[in-house]
Formats: structure tokens, sequence, C-alpha cells
């Protein structure tokens, strides 16, 4: 079921809300992502209807266009929305359903070259002084032990995802 009201930050409920402002809250102090964006981020995971314009998007969470604009093309950018074009039609955006998952899956996808990098890095530092090679070797053990870990955690999510939907 769609909605046929214009939904502004006033008119979310309260749940609506908190949610909206938890996540940008989360997104403000762990990453230095605007509360407008942040909500942005969050009002696009609820957003009744799915598919919203940039002046929807910025009435539900209280923005103007040009604090979230960015945002809106670097996710789209990112895989995460998909831009809606019609003629005659103001362009309008969704979240992509497998969005998230996807994309996390491929930020983690990329862990395994950043491990050979900073390994390569060992190797071309190996007869630098030991304050030098300790800032890349404990890059190289970070990445070392995720690596490992995200192998089994993406078979871990796979498997739940395959249960899930059977």
């Amino acid at each position: 079921m769609t909605s046929t009201t214009e939904k502004t930050y006033a008119t979310l409920t309260e749940a609506e809300r908190s949610f909206v402002d938890e996540v940008a809250r989360h997104y403000h102090e762990a990453h230095g992502v605007t509360w407008e964006k942040g909500r942005a981020m969050a009002w696009m995971i609820i957003s009744d209807p799915i598919e919203q314009t940039l002046d929807q998007i910025c009435a539900a969470v209280d923005a103007e266009p040009d604090s979230i604009e960015q945002l809106i093309e670097q996710l789209t950018l990112a895989g995460l929305y998909r831009r809606i074009e019609s003629p005659g039609e103001e362009t309008r955006y969704r979240l992509v359903d497998d969005g998230y998952p996807k994309a996390v899956a491929d930020t983690f996808a990329s862990w395994p070259e950043y491990h050979q990098i900073f390994r390569f890095g060992l190797e071309v530092l190996a007869d630098a002084d030991e304050d030098r090679r300790r800032r890349i070797a404990e890059i190289e053990e970070l990445f070392g032990h995720i690596v490992g870990d995200l192998a089994d955690m993406s078979k871990r999510w796979e498997e739940h995802r395959r249960t899930a939907a059977a």
C-alpha cells in the first residue's frame, strides 16, 4: 500500500522520526555525516511511497535539496539507490532492494586486495626502521585477521539468505 499524502518530517510518526534520527545520529557520530544526510539515508529505507523525488525526500527529512542532492547522487552511483526517469515526470529515487547487502559485500570483497597491498608494503619496507615498519605492519595484521573472518561471514550470510528464502 502506498501513501497518497505528502510526508514531512513533522508528519512522520513518532516511531518513524525516532528511527530516522537514530540512523542519522549513528552516521553523524560514527562517520561525520550531516544530520540531514543521515536522515535522508534512513528515510529512503522506510519511505512511503518507495519511490521519492528529491523534494519529497527533503520534505520528509526537513532538509534543503542542496544539503542532500550530492548524497543521493553518490548513493545512486554506489548502487544503493535507483534513479527512475519518466518523460514529463520529476526524477524519482528508490532504494535498491538488495542494495545494502550488495554494497557491504562489495566493500568486503576489496579487503583481501588491501591485505595484499599492505603485505607488499612490508616487503618494500623490509629494511626500514622499526617505527616506520610498525605502522604498516599493524595495518597488514588487521587486514590479515579480517580477511579470514570475512570469508566465513560471507558464507554464513549466503547460507542464511538461502534458508530464509526457502
